[in-house]
């Protein structure tokens, strides 16, 4: 699967997602500062098939029609909780379906975020949330 990492994440979820999915950030392809709509675009142009990032607004400011990349956001965009939530977004990506965008739930208490498994899958008017507990 080819992931491409938003520039506003941390760009060692690349190493932390290890060698099992291609892997690029923003800055890798040249595409930083680069509005979300024409990225969306790029991204889905150059076969990325998620992009992943802590943007919660995407959806609500962005058109996906017609795309076949699908959006993931992650609930932070702090480097250590970027990393505790790696193994929910694995699972997550197990599960996405092109063009699907998703919102990862993993609760509010960040010590557990490393053992969350996902637990529901609610369809919401614009978006799916993968629902995370321990």
């Amino acid at each position: 699967m080819r992931i491409l990492v938003d520039e506003c994440l941390p760009k060692q979820l690349k190493i932390w997602l290890g060698g099992k999915h291609h892997v690029s950030t923003v800055q890798e392809m040249g595409w930083t500062s680069i509005g979300n709509g024409r990225l969306l675009r790029l991204a889905n142009e150059s076969g990325f098939h998620v992009f992943v990032t802590a943007d919660k607004n995407i959806y609500h400011q962005q058109n996906f029609h017609g795309l076949q990349t699908s959006a993931v956001v992650i609930p932070s965009n702090r480097k250590l909780l970027v990393q505790k939530s790696v193994s929910a977004f694995v699972q997550s990506l197990e599960r996405i379906q092109p063009g699907q965008r998703v919102i990862m739930d993993l609760g509010s208490d960040v010590e557990n975020w490393e053992s969350l498994r996902l637990q529901e899958i609610t369809q919401e008017a614009q978006h799916i949330v993968h629902i995370f507990r321990p």
